[in-house]
């Protein structure tokens, strides 16, 4: 090859990085990966959030399906054991638990009346944004024939007035223990608006500052908390008096869980 080419293939063959090229091309990473994790971060969330709406619609679903096969009889909100006839906890924990305790266990889960009308998982019972060590993520509300309104109740659409609006299910939390008993975070005998925490129950904002439950008309749903002091009473930052005042989110959801 003439000596003109040769010089001319050097100068057109491969060549490296310079140091400066280098840590420039880091940089355009680095800011594409800032633009893009939050993105990302929140797409994760929306599928969690999709996929715990989901366990909701199953076990309201299953809650439906126990009443269609039992007189159209509600289970009990409750959690206690199913040790006796007649007993239809939707799950299992309290202080009716048998010597060897097994609430937060499978088997409470198992044990509960709604187990076999589910897909007999129990990663239906658990939101997967829920952090905690607990294998439930859920409670019922105690209007729903929980023992403030009798133990059983006849079901039915005309015994459920405004069933769009009345919550069954809903994403709770447990600031030390398992969830136990039923969900009833408002003073049940005046029937007033002063919101309270219940059985250390309280409601979540896992969701992006928001929560899902569930309805009587088998209905699933988002609810954003609007009122900063609802998510700050989520995350155990504030107590229930300082959060109640002129609180949208806090009436709205009183209405929800008030008498059938």
């Amino acid at each position: 090859m003439p000596e003109q080419q040769q010089n001319t293939a050097r100068k057109i063959g491969p060549g490296g990085f310079t140091l400066i090229e280098l840590l420039v091309v880091i940089s355009i990473i680095s800011m594409l990966m800032s633009i893009m994790l939050p993105g990302l971060s929140r797409a994760r969330e929306l599928g969690k959030r999709v996929v715990c709406l989901n366990n909701l619609r199953q076990l309201t679903l299953a809650w439906y399906f126990y009443a269609n096969d039992n007189d159209d009889r509600l289970c009990s909100p409750d959690t206690y054991w199913n040790d006796t006839p007649g007993s239809s906890y939707w799950v299992a924990d309290g202080p009716a638990l048998p010597s060897n305790n097994v609430g937060g266990t499978k088997i409470a889960i198992e044990d509960g009346i709604l187990w076999h009308y589910t897909e007999r998982t129990p990663d239906l019972y658990k939101c997967k944004s829920d952090a905690s060590g607990f294998l439930r993520s859920y409670s019922i509300s105690n209007t729903m024939g929980g023992y403030a309104y009798g133990r059983v109740r006849p079901f039915g659409t005309l015994s459920i007035s405004g069933a769009s609006r009345k919550i069954v299910f809903i994403d709770a939390a447990s600031r030390t223990r398992w969830i136990v008993g039923s969900f009833q975070p408002i003073d049940i005998s005046s029937q007033t608006s002063r919101w309270r925490i219940e059985k250390g129950h309280n409601i979540t904002a896992r969701h992006t500052d928001g929560c899902n439950m569930s309805f009587a008309d088998y209905h699933c749903e988002y609810r954003k908390w609007k009122d900063p002091r609802t998510v700050e009473l989520a995350n155990w930052e504030i107590d229930a008096a300082a959060a109640s005042g002129n609180n949208r989110d806090l009436e709205r959801l009183v209405e929800s869980l008030k008498g059938r």
